[in-house]
């Protein structure tokens, strides 16, 4: 569908409604939720980058590593770390 065929039949979707305040709000609101930029949760400033990289090399410095075995998979490696974690 181009965008011309979406945006008539949305209307004629949200016109089926155009006396109903309530629905129309629901609309609305949902609309803008879908627009709304969200917050990155991963975002993180210049510091608290740099912060984390000298907290990782204080890890590795105190040996706080943990090391892929040469005969497991990436898949092993990372559910052996869940474990070690856990426990």
């Amino acid at each position: 569908m181009t965008a011309i065929q979406l945006r008539a039949e949305l209307t004629r979707e949200v016109d089926q409604f155009a006396d109903d305040e309530n629905i129309l709000a629901q609309i609305l609101e949902f609309v803008k939720s879908l627009t709304t930029k969200k917050p990155d949760p991963t975002a993180m400033t210049k510091e608290q980058f740099f912060a984390k990289l000298d907290h990782s090399r204080r890890q590795a410095q105190r040996g706080e590593v943990y090391t892929k075995r040469e005969d497991e998979t990436f898949d092993q490696f990372f559910t052996r770390l869940q474990n070690e974690v856990q426990s």
